[in-house]
């Protein structure tokens, strides 16, 4: 049982990776820009909602067995992935509006923030 946040780490870092190498790219691909909008704005918000339910059960079962270096991977996890969700409706909106800066900015900053969330997941499941 105390195995579990490697456990969770590896979900993570498999989600994020999934998502990044084998669903964006063939959705860009498959789909027309408008079929593609509506099917990225559906799975995003999913995508950071699972990864910050597994980040939380992570971080209790760390709290648990006292491994503190997964509890606060999971913990910085937890905060990066609602930060990227509350993201998401400023992101949509400046595509909406045709604000090309200002979406760059913010899908970076989500691009960033995944990223982050991926090198902490394998750290944590190496650890």
């Amino acid at each position: 049982m105390e195995k579990i946040p490697i456990l969770l780490h590896g979900a993570i870092t498999g989600l994020i990776v999934y998502q990044s190498a084998i669903v964006a790219p063939n959705v860009f691909r498959l789909m027309s820009p408008k079929e593609s909008s509506l099917f990225l704005r559906t799975i995003f918000p999913r995508f950071f909602l699972i990864i910050v339910v597994l980040s939380l059960l992570g971080n209790l079962f760390a709290l648990i067995y006292l491994n503190w270096s997964s509890a606060i991977i999971c913990g910085i996890s937890a905060s990066l992935s609602l930060v990227a969700y509350v993201l998401i409706p400023m992101t949509n909106r400046s595509r909406d509006e045709g604000n090309d800066a200002k979406f760059n900015r913010l899908h970076l900053a989500s691009v960033i923030i995944t990223t982050i969330i991926l090198l902490l997941s394998i750290l944590g499941a190496l650890l």
